[in-house]
């Protein structure tokens, strides 16, 4: 379904935050319906855009759906709610933002949509590669979370439209990118997908209905990519197999020629090199120079809260890497690092296993602190206590980042310097309104030491 599918619709949009808001805003400007409700899981109220409106929450959204033919669910509107179970059967038709954008620039014959997914790195990655197309001089339109929403982009042209798509976004798409990309599978166990296994397949739905033609790239050195991409072989291709782009000791290569080396970049993290070896496999498969864009890469500024220097203070460093929302990105990331070495964790439980972070400590000397705070502190703190044996690390659980921050600086000023790492390995949700804002009050905690 395109946007322009829904002329003359009764349409209800569900959910009112910026996606919501997005699409009824284009409706009005575009004059397709004025058959519109809202619906919101709670009683909010109404952005100014939604004034005109009626909204229906909580047991009133059941009733309300007999109202309309197509709803418009925003993404943390979950796929398996059985409201919306219910209107399937029914014969209501369901979209979202995201798939009515996406259907749109799949009928532009000019334009190619680039979608990349995966539990961390996408970020990056859509940014770089959008980064190397718009140097090479093409028109690119980024979105995502760190773009435009994909419904800013429709009144533009563009060469290729670069999209990072979540796996709340991908679990329902009704079309595929031409060429799609994922960086890694973790474990995740979340609410809105009602446990791992759909939250995998969710992920991969991004490349359930590419065509004849279209092709994607999955990183071989990630088992969970492996298992559920099975079901898609036919357009799969991988890469970081060392016959192909791929990664070695933060090094990139083409096969055995060597591309380019991290400590000619401003990223840090060599986990940052694995997404590269999918994003030059992209470049490669559209026919273009891949040593020039490895000397474009070499400009490219890293985006904010991923591993991002913050401030260098007496000789040590303070990196935020606050997007970590995971064990798996904690882990990559303290490989990234050499010298002393004091971790920040915790955040919102989502029933992540810290086995393998742990281990990862007590297999590298040079973390000498870990600092555990918010929800998923004592876990991780009982985690460590059970699986390190080192007597050189402490492990200390605090109260609030600003403790957190203090006590990592003490430390290292006493070791002589090194890095202290805010690398939360959970949401933020509870505590901080997204990633962004956990970020920026690490941020200001150091920049007032």
């Amino acid at each position: 379904m395109k946007i322009e599918d829904l002329k003359d619709k009764k349409i209800a949009v569900w959910g009112l935050g910026t996606e919501g808001q997005h699409i009824i805003r284009y409706i009005e400007t575009h004059g397709i319906t004025k058959q519109i409700i809202l619906l919101n899981d709670t009683l909010i109220e109404k952005p100014d855009c939604c004034k005109a409106y009626d909204l229906y929450t909580g047991e009133q959204i059941s009733q309300a759906l007999d109202m309309v033919e197509v709803i418009i669910r925003s993404p943390g509107v979950s796929i398996y709610k059985d409201e919306l179970v219910a209107a399937k059967q029914k014969g209501i038709v369901i979209t979202s933002v995201t798939d009515l954008c996406l259907n749109e620039f799949l009928s532009r014959p000019n334009c190619r949509v680039i979608g990349i997914s995966g539990s961390k790195g996408k970020s990056t990655s859509v940014s770089a590669l959008a980064y190397i197309l718009q140097k090479m001089g093409y028109k690119v339109g980024l979105g995502g979370n760190i773009g435009k929403p994909m419904i800013e982009l429709l009144d533009g042209e563009y060469d290729y439209v670069v999209e990072e798509f979540s796996s709340y976004q991908a679990s329902d798409l009704t079309a595929s990118p031409q060429i799609a990309m994922f960086t890694n599978l973790f474990y995740v166990h979340s609410d809105w997908h009602h446990g791992h296994e759909n939250y995998c397949k969710d992920k991969i739905h991004l490349i359930a209905h590419q065509k004849s033609g279209d092709v994607y790239f999955a990183n071989l050195r990630n088992p969970q990519l492996v298992q559920y991409t099975e079901p898609y072989t036919k357009n799969r291709r991988w890469y970081n197999d060392e016959k192909l782009f791929h990664a070695e000791d933060s090094v990139l290569y083409d096969a055995d020629k060597k591309l380019l080396d991290i400590a000619d970049l401003k990223l840090s993290g060599k986990h940052n090199m694995d997404n590269l070896a999918g994003v030059f496999s992209i470049l490669d498969y559209l026919g273009l120079d891949i040593y020039k864009a490895a000397e474009i890469m070499k400009s490219f500024e890293p985006l904010p809260h991923r591993l991002q220097k913050v401030a260098v203070k007496n000789g040590v460093t303070f990196i935020n890497d606050s997007i970590s929302t995971a064990p798996e990105a904690a882990i990559g990331a303290i490989k990234s690092f050499e010298g002393n070495l004091v971790l920040i964790s915790g955040g919102q439980d989502n029933q992540q296993d810290y086995h393998d972070y742990a281990q990862t400590v007590e297999d590298f000397n040079k973390v000498k602190m870990v600092i555990t705070l918010f929800q998923t502190g004592p876990k991780i703190a009982a985690e460590l206590r059970k699986t390190v044996k080192r007597y050189d690390v402490e492990v200390v659980e605090t109260d609030s980042l600003e403790k957190a921050v203090f006590m990592a600086y003490e430390k290292l000023k006493q070791l002589g310097g090194g890095t202290v790492l805010f690398t939360p390995t959970s949401p933020s949700f509870g505590f901080y309104k997204n990633f962004m804002e956990r970020g920026n009050h690490f941020i200001k905690i150091v920049e007032a030491l």
